[in-house]
């Protein structure tokens, strides 16, 4: 299957991807170590799933996700955010915060080097009926908020998985 999109962790311990190895078309969210063992899914389902991006000073991963199982409706893109653990027994996460619901596409995300904001981008009308066009979004962090909404990173194989979207 396809592999891509990969970015090194904070520490350059591990690695968050994306793949299609399990369903072709369906993108799901994996980590490895660095050294390509303890490869682990951390999304699965009929979706897609893409641009995995770690914060810099918590421990958690967002990344663009969508739901492709209803082939009548299309697709909304969105924010999702985990929780995570790793360590030498490995990597464990929580079940996936969203972090937007809008009727555009929230897409790319990443954080800035503190940690403090989030840039993405998105496709939402400008106003006036104007169709809408990708911008640039940003937006400044409760980075406590967040913290205290984020379900904790649970122990065993398939507690890793996060089922939605």
């Amino acid at each position: 299957g396809y592999d891509g999109g990969p970015f090194f962790s904070p520490g350059g311990d591990w690695i968050a991807y994306r793949t299609d190895r399990l369903a072709e078309h369906q993108l799901q969210i994996h980590v490895m170590r660095a050294d390509g063992s303890d490869d682990t899914p951390l999304t699965s389902g009929q979706g897609v799933h893409w641009a995995p991006f770690w914060h810099p000073t918590r421990p958690w991963l967002i990344w663009t996700g969508a739901d492709h199982s209803d082939p009548t409706k299309r697709p909304n893109y969105d924010l999702w955010l985990v929780r995570y653990e790793a360590d030498a027994a490995g990597f464990r996460a929580g079940r996936p915060l969203r972090l937007t619901d809008h009727p555009g596409a929230d897409v790319l995300p990443v954080f800035s080097p503190d940690g403090n904001l989030l840039l993405w981008t998105a496709s939402r009308d400008g106003g006036g009926g104007r169709r809408p066009t990708s911008q640039l979004y940003v937006s400044r962090l409760d980075l406590d908020a967040i913290d205290a909404a984020l379900p904790a990173a649970v122990s065993g194989p398939q507690t890793a998985r996060a089922a939605q979207p």
